[in-house]
């Protein structure tokens, strides 16, 4: 049977010699792609499906118009939306604003909550669609409509795992999902457990900026395995709906560039890391700050909550720093919460990634309080389960 199969296996320099990888291909410019899956999140009623169908109206447009949104390109194609609501909502909404029937839909397509069968035989339907019309982006709204429980793991891997059959055949996946009730930092806010954020290319917050609700302006706020997706932007709806235009954030600043680079380093890790772990961990190819700059940047990015901080700042304890979006990876272990646990319950000391050696005087350029002494020894959350001393001595 197809679904019994084994998995393909590739040695590495099959990876390596498969020639240049191919550059991703846009749907909506930064934040949504052909093989990836972007997740949107948002509360209710806050204007989620009125971007999607924003977008779907640029994405009607003939091939030889250009059309933006948000001023970024919208490539024309045909999608499929699976929605919980009535089919009478969604025919208002391309009465007003047209798709260019450029648009199938699966309208509230189950009578409950699906089992795992009746999930994975619309997804193999979709395939189908894809196959027979050129369909190349799916959008789901909302996926809480198709979860069993989504607080559980394995609930949300059931759902999310069958969309990887469409990012590997080129097709975007948009799930659109609700927040939490309680505030969580930026990357985090999703609801439910975070294998969802786990396996998101590209995780857009849409908020309500200063938390005025009637405002028609939203900030999105993202996370993203790709720099072309905008870290910051503050939206406007139009006076009549039809499009949501750029405006001026007054609390952007020059934060984006670096935003980057020190996104890139702290999403990679394989631990909470110290500023001096940043350092040493940052990226040839980019100019290393001094010290001072790297905790003026971590300090904007905690204003923001792009990452979360821990620790006291002092010698044996020092702060440690992890995007949300990396916890959520790290919480996929099933030995990281009892690590944890521990760790606090016993009041163990932190070890960082990058042990200071016990006669380095003059260090890379970090605060001398920034780390621990040197016979600690760095562990990733995924090695630490594996790697027991004996007589329960570090070596």
């Amino acid at each position: 049977m197809e679904n019994d199969r084994v998995p393909q296996l590739f040695w590495e320099h099959e990876l390596t010699t498969t020639g240049q990888p191919q550059p991703l291909e846009w749907i909506w410019d930064g934040f949504v792609a052909r093989g990836c899956l972007t997740l949107l999140t948002s509360q209710w009623k806050a204007g989620k499906t009125t971007l999607v169908t924003l977008l779907l109206a640029r994405r009607g447009l003939a091939h030889d118009q250009k059309g933006n949104l948000a001023g970024l390109a919208v490539q024309p194609g045909k999608t499929v939306i699976i929605t919980e609501e009535d089919r009478r909502h969604w025919a208002e909404r391309a009465s007003r604003q047209g798709f260019g029937g450029q648009v199938c839909f699966f309208p509230q397509p189950f009578h409950a909550i699906p089992r795992q069968e009746q999930w994975q035989a619309l997804i193999e339907r979709i395939l189908q669609l894809q196959g027979e019309y050129g369909i190349d982006l799916l959008v789901i709204d909302p996926l809480a409509h198709f979860l069993r429980c989504e607080n559980n793991t394995a609930s949300v891997l059931e759902a999310i795992m069958p969309l990887r059959e469409l990012t590997r055949r080129g097709m975007a996946v948009l799930v659109l999902h609700h927040p939490s009730k309680s505030h969580k930092s930026v990357g985090h806010a999703s609801r439910g457990a975070g294998a969802l954020l786990g396996h998101a290319d590209v995780i857009i917050e849409m908020r309500h900026p200063g938390g005025d609700a009637l405002t028609r302006r939203r900030r999105f706020l993202a996370s993203s395995r790709y720099l072309r997706t905008p870290a910051r932007l503050l939206l406007e709806l139009s006076a009549d709906g039809s499009d949501y235009v750029a405006v001026p954030d007054a609390t952007a600043d020059d934060f984006t560039a670096p935003w980057h680079i020190l996104g890139m380093v702290l999403e990679d890790a394989p631990q909470k890391l110290t500023r001096r772990d940043i350092l040493l961990e940052w990226p040839e190819d980019f100019d290393k700050p001094d010290p001072s700059t790297l905790h003026r940047w971590l300090d904007r990015a905690l204003e923001r909550e792009l990452i979360l901080r821990e620790g006291t700042g002092r010698k044996m304890d020092p702060f440690r720093y992890w995007t949300p979006a990396r916890e959520a990876v790290w919480k996929e272990h099933f030995l990281y919460e009892v690590i944890e646990q521990q760790t606090r319950e016993l009041k163990i000391p932190f070890r960082p990634l990058h042990p200071r050696p016990c006669n380095d005087a003059a260090d890379v350029g970090v605060d001398r309080d920034d780390d621990v002494t040197a016979p600690s020894r760095a562990l990733s959350y995924t090695e630490r389960d594996k790697d027991h001393d004996v007589d329960g001595v570090d070596d």
